[in-house]
């Protein structure tokens, strides 16, 4: 047992701390159910002009904040860069958010790495709202490109419906 205590700790002293330290959570993938999707009445069942059904709604996303990386490869979590997204429902719909994921396309813009992967994502669900949290190898500012993207999302349900797109803007310069 004393050997096995021995050889632990010269294993964690070999590697250090921050190759342990980098973990990121905050967005998952979208696994569907395929259940059949409750849609809502529209306006044209309470007697009002326009659909029958409320369709999936566009969603309304807020860039909260994005963090460059600031230090070479092999650095933990600093050469990583965050982009930290909000992502709600358009105030007239009477969906909930927890019935939606996201995808993500990008229309415009040199993309660094794969920040926005090819499937839909979900979040943490919070106060009628979806926090994403989105991280790339960024590397040391030396490195970096400036970001300039044009970016496409979309909501998908359990059912795989999707919605119209919301376009949004990633500007961010070199850390």
């Amino acid at each position: 047992m004393k050997h096995l205590s021995i050889f632990l700790i010269l294993v964690f002293t070999a590697f250090s701390q921050s190759t342990f330290a980098c973990s990121f959570g905050g967005a998952d993938l979208f696994k569907p159910t395929l259940e059949r999707w409750e849609e809502h009445p529209g306006p044209a069942q309470k007697g009002e002009k326009g659909d029958y059904w409320e369709k999936v709604p566009a969603p309304v996303v807020k860039v909260s904040s994005i963090t460059r990386g600031s230090a070479k490869p092999g650095s933990s979590c600093d050469d990583a860069g965050v982009i930290l997204l909000e992502v709600s429902l358009p105030k007239e719909s009477t969906y909930s958010i927890e019935e939606f994921a996201v995808y993500f396309r990008v229309k415009e813009g040199l993309l660094p790495d794969a920040i926005f992967p090819d499937v839909p994502l979900v979040g943490e669900y919070k106060d009628g709202k979806m926090t994403l949290l989105l991280a790339w190898m960024d590397g040391h500012p030396s490195r970096q490109i400036p970001l300039d993207l044009k970016v496409e999302a979309f909501f998908i349900t359990n059912s795989l419906n999707i919605g119209e797109s919301t376009t949004f803007n990633i500007v961010a310069s070199k850390g």
